[in-house]
């Protein structure tokens, strides 16, 4: 089967799945989410889980999905760091003046790739959306974690110290029932969004810009598939490039949502656009920003203050 071929199933089998339109989350990771917010409050935490967006193996007919953990019966489902947070900084992770803050666990490595690739894609995939023309924001490498960190693997029993490191934190690969939690087994990688509230468990939005404040990212690989570092990887190998998805979940980090949509027409015709890394799942490597990846971070950061 030529590689256009594989392309052209894999978008069919998205399309199925979009038009089935089910649902893909797990019965009970709204009741986990909930007791996992309760132990915050109860140890006096000033944030809370809200949000995980994830991407899927296209090739598996499952779609990535966005998954809000408080229905808040409006639609400010929007969440971006404040400039110079005080609170941010205050907690250790937050970077100085309007930096943010990333790091990279360096325990819960893939046994897929040689030492430690891993880290140096992810690193790469960091500096492809810092390396993006309209964007001031500068992005401060804390470097390696050192310790297993992770408050989401924490709260869920999956290990970590419940520590975080950094505004945005990729806390390693885990197992594959980690990520059966969200309801797929096709999960490649997923980032959660932590927010702000005040003493009475309400979202903040201290500058006033009609969207809740995010305290940190937390971003995990699942260790159920077999990753590679392979720029021209193409579909129905089995393998996974990690850059192309570090440079999806880190998009997630920095504020973008999945877009692009695929779908069949009346006439039976596959359609898909935008073709992007910020699609829903995966089809093959793409380490490069398309067009509308960049477009969507400059909405975003274009006017990010400068230190």
């Amino acid at each position: 089967m030529t590689t256009i071929r594989k392309l052209k199933v894999a978008l069919l089998a998205a399309a199925g799945a979009f038009l089935l339109g089910g649902t893909v989350q797990a019965q009970d990771i709204m009741a986990m989410a909930a007791d996992a917010n309760a132990q915050l409050a109860a140890s006096g935490k000033n944030y809370r889980l809200e949000m995980a967006e994830y991407i899927t193996d296209l090739e598996s007919n499952d779609v990535g999905r966005e998954i809000l953990f408080n229905n808040r019966g409006n639609r400010r489902l929007d969440f971006d760091f404040v400039p110079g947070d005080p609170r941010r900084i205050a907690a250790g992770w937050g970077g100085p003046g309007t930096n943010i803050n990333f790091a990279v666990d360096n325990i819960n490595l893939t046994n897929d790739i040689a030492g430690t690739g891993e880290l140096d894609e992810i690193r790469a995939a960091m500096a492809t959306w810092e390396n993006v023309n309209c964007s001031t924001i500068p992005l401060t490498d804390r470097g390696n974690t050192g310790v297993d960190v992770g408050a989401v693997q924490a709260l869920f029993g999956f290990g970590g110290t419940g520590g975080v490191a950094a505004d945005i934190q990729h806390a390693g690969f885990l197992p594959p029932g980690f990520f059966l939690l969200l309801g797929s087994s096709n999960i490649l990688g997923v980032t959660f969004t932590f927010i702000w509230v005040d003493s009475n468990g309400n979202p903040t939005d201290i500058d006033n810009n009609g969207t809740f404040d995010a305290a940190f990212r937390e971003i995990y690989y699942n260790d159920g598939f077999t990753w590679e570092v392979d720029p021209n990887d193409q579909p129905g190998d089995g393998r996974f490039d990690i850059q192309t998805v570090a440079l999806h979940e880190s998009g997630h980090g920095l504020s973008q949502a999945h877009f692009g949509s695929a779908f069949i027409t009346s006439n039976g015709k596959l359609h898909v656009a935008p073709l992007a890394v910020m699609n829903a799942g995966y089809l093959f490597g793409q380490q490069q920003l398309t067009g509308t990846d960049s477009a969507g971070h400059c909405s975003n950061w274009a006017n990010w203050p400068i230190n």
